[in-house]
This record gives structure tokens, C-alpha cells and sequence, in this order.
């Protein structure tokens, strides 16, 4: 019985050591090649790059690395036996980091396809990073709650809170009007507009997913132009599906506040931008918390390059 056992236990071993080696010797070879260069579409030489195959262990997957320099050209080539997942990530002085993925279609022969592609990796310069505001709404506690339903009520970015009476911000540089009707949490019709108190003031929607790339995301500087004077976001759901609601992923947000003019002309006012879209909550409460990451630089300039944070001790990232 104890031979049988040891014999049992010896072959479990062989199968796990084999499927173990399988693992990995038996993937396909992936090979990708990075072309780094800089907004102009000019070659980086000597950036640093990490490239992350990835293989099963049986019991989950592992980074198989692949680390090196670009060349002249900027480019930098990495290979290993892997499933058809790879990522990667770029850095050097005096830019931003950038990153991304890369997924192979299928395999012929052993080797991943396509083959050694060529993946272009933009890494934009650090230029003119600037102090600004910058809080990411969905992180405060306590939450961030509209003070009442059906009536205009302005917000502080520079306080980041409500205006009087219900905090203690002066200016109103977004103004929130929340509609709600609610039976029960899994019942409700919602929407919020928004709007601004100057005849140049306004937001712009920017598409961009932020999922790859630079860290440092939307356009450096802000647009002069193409700035609407209201906002409008709507979340309902009716019975236990998933709501209903215009909010998306790749929805960004420049925005032009605090804007002067003199005869009938724009004078100058701060510029910002919003990472990710505007987002409500209404939920069983009886108002609705509000989420949204924003930046906004207070020097009159359009200037989108966040630097430090004049919230002293909170951590936004740029990305």
C-alpha cells in the first residue's frame, strides 16, 4: 500500500514538473520592436525600456523581461516565449513616462503574429509644468454631496466647496443644478447640467481613453476657442439592470473659467482640464455625490502642464 502510494505520489510530481516546463517552453515565441520618438515624430535615443512578456506558471502568469536602451533610430527590439501578452514601459530625462500594451493575433509555426511589429511610443517633453489646483473629487471624505436638488448652486475649485451658504467657496466657477426623481435605489431618473456665471466662460469635451501612452495626457495648452456654456449628464435606471447614463471613459474636459472682458471682448481668465468624465451619483441618498479628477491653473494662461499641487499634501496623478 505504501509503494503504491510513494508510486502515486511520484507520478503526480512528473506530471506537475512537466506541465510546470510545459508552461513555458511550449509557448510561442513573441517579438516586438519599440520606436520611440518624440512629438515630432523625431527618434529618441538612449531611452530606458522595459518590455514584459508574460508566460503561465500553472498556478498564474510571470514577467518575463526584456530591459534595454534605445538606439540611434530609437528603436529597441525584445523576444521571448510567452502568451500572446506584452507590455511595456519607456523613460528618460527630461520626458514623461510613457507606457502601453501590445496583444499578438495568433501563431504559426511556433511564433507569435504579426511577427516583430513595430510599435510607435510617443514621449512627450517636460516643458513648463506650473502649480495648479488639482483634486480628485471621487477620493474626498467625506464625499463630495450636491447640497440640494432642483436649484442652481455654484463650486469653489480653487476651495474646492460649495458657495455660501453651503460652504465657504467665493467663487462660483461651476455651477451644478440637479434634477432627481427616486422611488427606491434601483428607481430613479437623474440629470445635471452645468453651467458657468461669464459670457466666456465654458467646457470642451477632449476624447482620449488615457489607457496608454504619455502619463502626461490631453493637449498642453488649452484651446482659445469652441467652449459651450452648459454641460449636461443624465444617469437613470429603472429596476434592477445596470442604469442608463451618458457617461463614458473617454470623455475629458478642458474648461475656460473666471473670464474678464471688456468691451464685449476676452480679456483673460483661467484655464483647466478635467481627467475622466464628469460623474453623479445619486444612489438612495438624497441629493447625489458628485466625481470628477480636475487641474486647474490659476496664473491666467493656458497652461495645461501640472506641476505641484497648491493643495498642500494631497497626491493627484497626472495620468
Amino acid at each position: 500500500m505504501i509503494g503504491k502510494n510513494i508510486s502515486i505520489i511520484l507520478m503526480c510530481t512528473f506530471l506537475l514538473f512537466n506541465s510546470s516546463c510545459s508552461w513555458g517552453i511550449g509557448l510561442p515565441e513573441g517579438k516586438i520592436t519599440l520606436k520611440v520618438i518624440d512629438e515630432d515624430g523625431n527618434p529618441i535615443e538612449n531611452a530606458n525600456i522595459g518590455i514584459g512578456f508574460e508566460r503561465n506558471t500553472g498556478s498564474g502568469t510571470e514577467k518575463v523581461p526584456k530591459n534595454g536602451k534605445s538606439d540611434k533610430q530609437g528603436n529597441f527590439t525584445g523576444a521571448a516565449r510567452t502568451i500572446n501578452y506584452a507590455s511595456y514601459i519607456v523613460d528618460k530625462d527630461g520626458y514623461y513616462q510613457s507606457y502601453g500594451e501590445y496583444r499578438f493575433k495568433n501563431h504559426e509555426s511556433g511564433k507569435w503574429q504579426p511577427w516583430n511589429p513595430e510599435i510607435k511610443v510617443v514621449m512627450r517633453k517636460i516643458e513648463k509644468p506650473v502649480p495648479m489646483y488639482a483634486k480628485d473629487l471621487k477620493m474626498e471624505h467625506p464625499e463630495i454631496l450636491i447640497p440640494a436638488v432642483g436649484k442652481d448652486i455654484g463650486f469653489d475649485l480653487v476651495e474646492c466647496d460649495w458657495v455660501a451658504p453651503y460652504g465657504k467657496g467665493k467663487h462660483s466657477d461651476f455651477i451644478f443644478k440637479l434634477v432627481k426623481t427616486i422611488t427606491d435605489i434601483n428607481n430613479y431618473d437623474s440629470k445635471l447640467t452645468i453651467t458657468f456665471p461669464n459670457k466666456f466662460d465654458g467646457i470642451q469635451i477632449v476624447k482620449d481613453n488615457r489607457k496608454g501612452g504619455s502619463i502626461f495626457k490631453l493637449p498642453r495648452y488649452a484651446s482659445e476657442e469652441g467652449y459651450q456654456n452648459k454641460l449636461i449628464r443624465f444617469l437613470n435606471r429603472h429596476g434592477v439592470g445596470a442604469p442608463e447614463s451618458d457617461f463614458s471613459d473617454d470623455n475629458n474636459y478642458i474648461f475656460r473659467i473666471r473670464s474678464e472682458e471688456k468691451d464685449g471682448k476676452l480679456i483673460r481668465a483661467m484655464y483647466g482640464k478635467i481627467h475622466g468624465d464628469i460623474r453623479f451619483y445619486p444612489g438612495d441618498s438624497k441629493t447625489a455625490s458628485l466625481g470628477f479628477k480636475y487641474f486647474l491653473n490659476p496664473d491666467y494662461t493656458r497652461n495645461l502642464e501640472y506641476g505641484e499641487n497648491f493643495f498642500l499634501g494631497v497626491q493627484v496623478g497626472i495620468d
